[in-house]
């Protein structure tokens, strides 16, 4: 029964109960379309300041992964080169153990001869091509080796030293030369410098090794640490995509119900004006 005409509270609570079922509903909904339960900083002022920090961050790390993953490629380039010229070095020391012979007809000893500059040739094409994005640390061309930053302030860095392989230089001693086996003695010469020059490209190697291992550890370092960055920011502001879901299912029905209660408050006065027309 209606206790008063003059206001129809129930109407109003029900009405009071729609509306913010269907604001709750509304918000339910965007954070479920768009996966952020932070979307804007009146959702959550604190979250949305850390988030922000935290993908400033992560756009640093992914310059430092890029950075790393750089040198990791000049690294590998440079490494590779390094043991195909330590085979060729090999082949050479092989020809030079040939023309030390003394049996050797003077035909024979000039294609010896012909055959170690070829073969000093593409060692030197090794060397030269020995190239990433434009960055060669086995040429001479980078005394000071290449720098490439580590962390996310750019405060750390990592280095490959710069080498010289051309031959006549410090680490492969033998020079180039037409004439270098054209008798036994300058042939077992080279054959000496050549063993010397293999025993300086292993000792390069092992650096150059260990070099690739301090990359290779500060690139994992660096993608765990964006990874849990990344985690960190996903707790903060993305929804919870099955809990918003059965938000939404619980929602929906607390709009029907208070239509369904609207509807009900609203025939009430009908009701008690059918008791004076009878």
């Amino acid at each position: 029964m209606v206790d008063r005409l003059s206001n129809a509270t129930g109407v109003l609570g029900a009405l009071k109960h729609l509306q913010s079922a269907s604001r709750e509903l509304s918000g339910a909904e965007s954070r479920l379309s768009s996966g952020l339960k932070v979307s804007r900083a009146r959702d959550d002022a604190t979250a949305y300041h850390s988030a922000a920090i935290m993908r400033g961050q992560g756009g640093s790390l992914a310059a430092v992964t890029l950075s790393l993953s750089r040198a990791e490629s000049i690294s590998d380039t440079a490494i590779a080169a390094a043991e195909q010229i330590m085979k060729q070095l090999g082949e050479m020391k092989g020809t030079a153990a040939q023309a030390m012979s003394a049996g050797l007809t003077d035909d024979q000893r000039n294609q010896l001869n012909l055959q170690y500059r070829d073969q000093m040739t593409t060692l030197q094409a090794f060397v030269r091509n020995a190239s990433f994005d434009d960055a060669n640390v086995l040429d001479g061309s980078l005394p000071n080796g290449v720098s490439f930053i580590a962390d996310a302030e750019a405060s750390q860095t990592v280095t490959l030293a710069g080498r010289n392989f051309m031959p006549g230089g410090s680490v492969i001693v033998a020079p180039p030369s037409t004439t270098a086996l054209n008798n036994t003695q300058s042939a077992a010469d080279a054959h000496a410098l050549l063993t010397q020059s293999i025993a300086n490209i292993g000792d390069e190697l092992v650096e150059m090794g260990a070099e690739s291992k301090r990359i290779e550890a500060q690139k994992g370092f660096v993608s765990r640490l964006a990874d849990a960055l990344a985690a960190g920011v996903g707790r903060m502001v993305d929804t919870d995509l099955a809990a918003e879901s059965a938000l939404i299912q619980a929602l929906q029905v607390r709009q029907e119900l208070s239509a369904s209660s609207i509807s009900i408050a609203n025939a009430a006065p009908q009701a008690l004006l059918q008791l004076f027309r009878g």
